[in-house]
């Protein structure tokens, strides 16, 4: 028989404590985790496009001689829904290559930050990759409403909207939590002193 204070342990592989884990090493797991953001999210979109080749075969073409028809009602994933995805990824990119380090005013520098042109360009970059993002989810909303909501032929094809939505949401809190999780000072600088 066991004493009260012992403690048994349910499972015979003793899994580490999650918590401890996030606090030895939290920029480890925000890369983790947005990397699995991003993954689900553009995993959302692939899962609407091939459901959206799946639910439209290809049309065998027509005899020679004669005229091409399109079909009537043909909705289906095309290049206009991969735009806003692409968009927001490039964004991902462009926000998370900027240096935070350059984003700081240390006060050391004589003026403002208008003064240093450093400092300048990487914001300016970073509101360019910012606009990326906005742009990316802007757009998918605006095809979510025009092709698929208020197309009288889109009914019973809202999914593919709303998988391209998610994916841009998706996207921008991978970059979220990134840029969180990042430090200002890199972890593959090494600083040799004898």
């Amino acid at each position: 028989m066991s004493s009260l204070g012992e403690t048994r342990h349910v499972c015979r592989i003793q899994l580490p404590s999650l918590a401890r884990f996030v606090k030895t090493s939290g920029h480890a797991f925000g890369i983790y985790v947005a990397g699995a953001v991003f993954a689900a999210g553009w995993w959302l979109f692939f899962d609407a496009c091939i459901r959206s080749g799946s639910r439209h075969p290809p049309v065998a073409p027509p005899a020679p001689g004669q005229p091409i028809e399109p079909p009537v009602h043909d909705v289906r994933i095309l290049f206009d829904d991969w735009v806003p995805g692409i968009c927001a990824t490039i964004g991902l990119a462009i926000v998370n290559l900027v240096d935070k380090r350059h984003l700081v005013d240390d006060g050391s520098a004589l003026g403002t930050w208008r003064d240093d042109p450093v400092m300048w360009r990487t914001r300016t970059w970073l509101f360019v990759g910012f606009a990326f993002l906005a742009g990316g989810l802007a757009g998918s909303l605006a095809l979510l409403i025009i092709k698929y909501m208020m197309n009288p032929h889109a009914v019973g094809y809202v999914e593919y909207g709303v998988a391209s939505v998610l994916q841009n949401l998706a996207i921008m809190a991978c970059a979220i939590v990134l840029w969180f999780s990042q430090r200002t000072e890199s972890d593959y600088e090494y600083s040799l002193t004898l």
